[in-house]
């Protein structure tokens, strides 16, 4: 039924695209050992094995290959579980240009992220952060059939410096809660898995870096800019009323939206300073500065880096784009626009009405949000982050 559909929609697009049908998961994975693909696109609910089940044999076998899921509103808890297999899911039925754009969309980013500039940068770096053990045990509990709070609390306390950490940042003013917590449990109760969870990631890796070794950079001041960053994204998401897992993950998006700038700092240390004296001297933009000597900014090294890790491709896009957002595909709003947002009012905070002057254009995408035909909400998502400065500043 629901083949015979896609069939029916995709009719258009046979003189722009090569496509082979069938319904059955094991053919699927036949025809993709015979030949090339660039893309597959996979039903939920299938007989031999689910969507999710093949998509990630596909990502095994094939990495390369694009991975859609459709899903209908019934299987809505099921897409949630999906996001670690495909990298995007549509709801049925799913109209041809609906599907076009976000190919489109998914091969433009796919095609940035193996650009050569990137790969170049990175096979020169001697401090490249790993993924680490403790995220990736949280991660398979939060994944297991009957995931555990308890479980999650206990993972964490094994790492005693990490879980410090947390436990300080959750009792910042960051999260303005009314009593303090004392222990991993509480905080997981209180902020939820998917606070947590970025929480875990963000302490860990900047915990990688011999932060002493580089006096000349403020490795705090970074931190509390992504953990702000982080706030507004998470903010602006909900008042957008972005999907429940744009919300969940915009914080992921936020508190790694400059990972790049460490790899450029650690491994490319005179050059650097060099190129941030001179941004501070000149008031040119960062990222400009950092294509002039690298070939590529610290955007696309940190989406790379994320994209090796396997994260999901909203995140991966809202960190490449997040200061040319024009340069997407993105046709609506989303963490993308959110964290772009956040990034320059974080930037403007101490002047946060320069966001519509000559200086606030310098760090908004305004083409990007007239596009979007979100250009009208800026007065709004101000006002938003201000509450959240405010709170934070308390």
């Amino acid at each position: 039924m629901v083949l015979k559909g896609l069939q029916r929609t995709l009719r258009k697009m046979r003189g722009e695209w090569e496509m082979t049908f069938t319904s059955s998961s094991k053919e699927a994975l036949d025809i993709l050992g015979c030949e090339p693909f660039d893309v597959i696109v996979s039903d939920l609910r299938m007989p031999e094995m689910d969507g999710m089940q093949l998509l990630a044999e596909v990502r095994s076998r094939h990495p390369q290959v694009v991975r859609i899921i459709l899903s209908g509103q019934v299987e809505q808890e099921m897409t949630f579980q999906s996001v670690q297999v495909a990298h995007q899911s549509l709801s049925k039925p799913c109209d041809a240009d609906i599907l076009k754009h976000t190919l489109n969309k998914l091969f433009g980013l796919r095609n940035l992220l193996e650009d050569e500039s990137i790969k170049r940068i990175v096979s020169q770096t001697e401090t490249l952060p790993s993924l680490p053990a403790v995220y990736t045990e949280v991660i398979t509990e939060l994944q297991s059939s009957d995931p555990s709070v308890k479980k999650i609390a206990e993972i964490i306390s094994t790492d005693l410096a990490m879980t410090a950490k947390i436990l300080q940042v959750v009792n910042s003013a960051f999260f303005g809660l009314v009593r303090k917590i004392s222990n991993p449990n509480e905080a997981v109760m209180l902020l939820g898995t998917e606070t947590i969870k970025a929480l875990v990631l963000s302490v860990k890796i900047f915990s990688q870096f011999n932060q002493k070794k580089f006096d000349w950079f403020n490795f705090d001041e970074l931190f509390n800019h992504s953990m702000s960053v982080s706030m507004f994204a998470q903010s602006i998401s909900k008042q957008e009323h972005l999907d429940q897992n744009l919300v969940n993950n915009s914080l992921m998006a936020g508190m790694f939206h400059d990972l790049g700038k460490l790899i450029l700092v650690t491994n490319f240390q005179e050059s650097y300073q060099k190129i941030l004296t001179e941004a501070g001297k000149t008031r040119q933009n960062l990222w400009n500065l950092e294509i002039e000597q690298f070939g590529t900014s610290h955007a696309e090294i940190g989406a790379y880096l994320m994209g090796l890790w396997g994260l999901e491709y909203p995140v991966i896009e809202a960190i490449a784009f997040h200061h040319r957002p024009g340069k997407s595909l993105s046709n609506s709003p989303g963490l993308l626009t959110a964290v772009h947002f956040g990034d320059a009012f974080d930037r403007l905070k101490n002047n946060p009405d320069q966001l519509n002057s000559q200086n606030g254009l310098r760090q908004l995408d305004q083409g990007y949000l007239d596009n979007l035909g979100v250009a009208g909400r800026i007065n709004d998502w101000q006002t938003v982050c201000k509450g959240v400065t405010e709170r934070i500043m308390s």
